[in-house]
């Protein structure tokens, strides 16, 4: 199982993020135990994750956006996964592994992408998927058309519970695990090793971690690995 660090940047700096709640975020410096700055370059640097995702919360918030500053990390790791907000198939480049979330992607539109090189990431929030076509009822009929595509990866993100260290979801990922022709990853609330132990054992292809490492529950050679 792939272990992939994660990174919310948002004007420059690397923030923490915590249940989606963006306007409140603050420099990841004053929060984490293993890093002391909150420059993107220098976290990377420091930790050196062999996985890492990026999400650019200023080019979703519609707001500017962070690209020649994650760039210049992504040579610094063997994968970058990037949430860049991509809201149309013709802003979806490949030099960077994409990530289309379904808060800012039409997904019924993953069919104009080469999309055997996308991730899709299944915005969630409280239960409800966060989705920018207004078309699936839940994220089980969002899983049911992506069955249709070959894709990277999906993503079940639980945005509600990223930063909380409050477990992922793990009803939910068996029943996406199950359900999906496609590989699952998993985001949000990771809490300790038992989580990910707990995550391979069902059958996810990777998990996305961050405070976990900042706060000290989870080793650095983890992401340095990249692998459970």
């Amino acid at each position: 199982m792939k272990l992939f660090f994660v990174i919310d940047i948002m004007d420059g700096i690397v923030v923490r993020g915590y249940k989606g709640e963006r306007e409140s975020y603050k420099p990841i410096n004053l929060f984490s135990k293993v890093v002391g700055s909150s420059d993107p370059v220098r976290v990377v640097e420091s930790l050196k994750p062999k996985y890492l995702y990026v999400a650019d919360l200023d080019k979703i918030m519609s707001r500017g956006n962070n690209l020649d500053l994650i760039i210049s990390i992504k040579d610094r790791v063997k994968e970058l996964m990037l949430d860049y907000g991509f809201s149309k198939p013709d802003d979806v480049f490949y030099s960077i592994s994409p990530v289309l979330g379904t808060e800012t992607f039409d997904i019924r539109n993953v069919e104009k992408v080469d999309h055997e090189k996308v991730y899709v990431s299944l915005d969630l929030k409280e239960d409800g998927l966060l989705d920018a076509s207004n078309s699936f009822k839940d994220w089980r009929n969002a899983l049911e058309f992506l069955n249709t595509y070959k894709l990277k990866g999906i993503i079940i993100l639980t945005l509600h519970k990223v930063g909380t260290s409050q477990s992922l979801d793990f009803k939910m990922l068996e029943k996406a695990i199950e359900f999906s022709e496609n590989a699952i990853y998993a985001g949000g609330g990771v809490k300790n090793m038992d989580d990910l132990f707990k995550a391979k054992n069902i059958g996810c292809e990777g998990v996305l971690i961050s405070t976990a490492i900042h706060n000290g529950n989870l080793p650095l050679e983890l992401i340095r690995k990249g692998k459970l």
